[in-house]
């Protein structure tokens, strides 16, 4: 084992960030000392099967990842949560768990949002986050799967190049691959098949949380867990379309103060005052004196239960109130104000977990839930590395337009006095263009 700073320097080095969806910088969790390292297998969003694909091909590394960080970070032990009813993945991970037990499974039931880092510490290790806080204000390092596959590569030196990525939806081969990071979405489209119906919108991520592609020539990035193809007309492309002035005027003629966005927020299950009905009432963007129930903005996490679910029948939206609240209040400098520390989740927190059955019915997903089989590594010929999805400082280039490069090579990185990231070329070939969101590189022939 390498010593911790040894590694720190390796995993940064080796541009290892978040590939659940977040991003953030995965050396610097490695820096704090912690009791437990857990391990979110838990592939949180409906329809994604990257994470449940990776751990049943790659197994070990999983393993082998989580060991590095429990060393660097002197946990006692690890945990991977992972739902009960993946099988397959179960049985893999099985077969390599060490003798000593210093990393055990616990199986989750299949709700959402199971893989958010607040709920997933609660079920593995029975602590509630505070608000506003993170894991490892509670002795805990979170990070997804397909992450420490990336650490247990990093520390050997093969840097973030590729990920696992589901296609599914309305493609006429919806499969799980592995891609080069800036494979272009047109070029995945082409993988799957193309699509099975004309009138369709492209997410990036999952149905919940994922955003609506607008350029289907832009290119991957370290966090893409999946590309949906979902009718115009589903609900949840209606939702995410709706504008923010549609939603305000909506909200403040239509809430009719059910609760059920309160009843049903996972945050608020946990103990935390977050209550989106009484937010809901607040919507005048009176900024000069905020409540707690505008402040608590800075307690949501944007799972979009309230706004998919909840409110699914007067299509209102606390999660886009929410964020509009939160941008403006950390443009006037407020900091989040709320730091309870909860010492027990809210009566009822059990049944009121949403089954993602339920959940696919409700937004219009039901058909789209089948288990996908891993089919292929792609080859990109020419792919555009994103140099800002992750947390933190975007990466500049250190390449010029010409530049022959090697598969491997480091083409950007963020500042070394700041939070950030390094990129590095996905394949071999010449940079044939430079934005300032993106490098392009056309593959050898």
């Amino acid at each position: 084992m390498l010593s911790k700073d040894k590694t720190i320097q390796a995993i940064r080095n080796a541009g290892i960030v978040g590939a659940g969806g977040g991003g953030f910088p995965t050396y610097v969790k490695l820096q704090s000392e912690v009791d437990t390292v857990v391990a979110n297998g838990s592939e949180c969003e409906p329809i994604l099967s990257s994470d449940r694909t990776m751990m049943v091909k790659n197994a070990k590394a999983l393993i082998d990842g989580m060991q590095v960080v429990i060393n660097a970070t002197g946990a006692k032990h690890g945990i991977i949560g992972i739902k009960g009813h993946y099988h397959d993945a179960v049985d893999a991970l099985k077969k390599v768990l060490p003798k000593d037990g210093s990393i055990k499974l616990h199986l989750l039931e299949n709700y959402y949002p199971a893989g958010d880092e607040f709920l997933l510490v609660y079920e593995t290790t029975g602590k509630i986050i505070p608000e506003g806080g993170i894991p490892l204000n509670v002795g805990v390092v979170v990070s997804n799967v397909i992450t420490f596959m990336q650490i247990a590569d990093g520390v050997h030196g093969k840097p973030v190049t590729e990920r696992a990525v589901t296609l599914a939806g309305e493609f006429n081969k919806p499969q799980v691959v592995t891609a080069p990071i800036g494979t272009t979405y047109n070029d995945l489209i082409k993988v799957a098949g193309g699509f099975a119906r004309e009138d369709v919108i492209l997410i990036d991520g999952g149905p919940m949380m994922g955003k609506i592609v607008d350029d289907w020539n832009a290119g991957i990035a370290k966090t893409t867990s999946g590309i949906l193809a979902l009718p115009k007309d589903n609900f949840i492309v209606r939702m995410k379309q709706k504008p923010l002035a549609q939603m305000v005027r909506q909200s403040k003629s239509a809430c009719c103060q059910c609760f059920r966005c309160s009843d049903l927020c996972p945050r608020n299950l946990l103990g935390h005052e977050l209550y989106p009905h009484a937010t809901m009432r607040t919507i005048d963007y009176n900024l000069t004196n905020p409540t707690k129930h505008i402040t608590s903005a800075f307690l949501c996490s944007q799972c979009g239960v309230c706004e998919l679910v909840a409110c699914d029948f007067m299509m209102l939206s606390p999660r886009k109130i929410y964020a509009a609240y939160r941008q403006e209040l950390v443009k006037k400098g407020v900091r989040n104000p709320h730091n309870k520390k909860p010492v027990k989740v809210r009566e009822g927190f059990e049944m009121r977990k949403l089954a993602i059955p339920t959940l696919m019915k409700k937004t219009g997903l039901t058909g789209y839930g089948e288990k996908l089989e891993y089919t292929q590594d792609v080859a990109s010929k020419i792919v555009r590395i994103p140099l800002n999805k992750h947390a933190g400082a975007p990466a500049l280039p250190i390449v010029m337009v010409g530049d022959k490069l090697r598969k491997c090579d480091v083409i950007a990185a963020s500042p070394e006095d700041k939070l950030g990231t390094v990129y590095h070329a996905s394949i071999a070939g010449t940079v044939s263009a430079i934005t300032q969101d993106f490098i392009e590189i056309t593959g050898s022939r």
